[in-house]
């Protein structure tokens, strides 16, 4: 049986959609939503036939190499709405060969940061003992705490819709740990600080994620 805390929180997922899609309607936040949604699917179908009682030949390779591939497709979601770069967003008319540039650059920027994520989530969990249910919740918090930092600063009260944001993070660091985390080492620690470290491990890594692909956009000449 599913935890009460997890179902109120799927709750809550379905409510912030039913909002944002009553107010906004088809707008390309909520069309990004659906894509979202629709690589979430993929990626659990992927994990559940993936998942298997033998240990992978190289499971910190698996979990990070499917988690960038998945954060990559992810990125592709975001290029209708909200590329890290807004000079990069994709609209309607434009050249293909255009697309594919956008796309491109994009991934440049991202993919570096996304190892260093999925490689400080690997290290968290393979050193703290996480529930199922408190990975699935707590990972996708602090990295949407951490990528939308200036925007929950600025309009706290849209952290009850953080949910809507956190689809994102699910679609790309859910299927990865599903597939390895029966291969976790069985010592690892309880400690009661765990949730918390790894909210503010996300948020820290994300600021510092972000810092770089800014500056380095800045000093390359890329506007925003």
């Amino acid at each position: 049986m599913l935890p009460v805390p997890f179902l109120l929180y799927v709750l809550w997922c379905v409510c912030t959609l039913l909002l944002t899609f009553y107010k906004k309607g088809w707008d390309v936040d909520n069309v990004t939503r659906i894509l979202l949604l629709c690589l979430l699917s993929i990626t659990l179908i992927w994990a559940i036939k993936t998942r298997s009682e033998n240990r992978p030949a190289n499971p910190k390779r698996l979990f990070v190499g499917t988690g960038v591939l998945f954060a990559a497709l992810a990125e592709g979601c975001y290029m209708i709405s909200h590329p890290f770069l807004l000079s990069l967003t994709i609209r309607p008319g434009m050249p293909i060969m255009q697309m594919v540039r956008n796309y491109v650059i994009d991934l440049l920027f991202t993919l570096p940061v996304y190892v260093f994520i999925f490689s400080v989530i690997w290290w968290l969990i393979n050193k703290y003992r996480y529930g199922r249910w408190e990975y699935v919740f707590i990972f996708a918090l602090g990295q949407a705490l951490g990528d939308g930092n200036q925007t929950f600063w600025h309009a706290p009260t849209l952290l009850l819709f953080i949910p809507y944001v956190m689809i994102n993070y699910h679609a790309m660091n859910l299927a990865p740990y599903l597939v390895i985390e029966r291969h976790l080492p069985e010592n690892r620690s309880d400690s009661r600080w765990r949730l918390l470290i790894a909210v503010l491990s996300m948020v820290l890594t994300y600021l510092v994620g972000g810092a770089v692909i800014v500056g380095l956009s800045q000093a390359l000449g890329f506007a925003h």
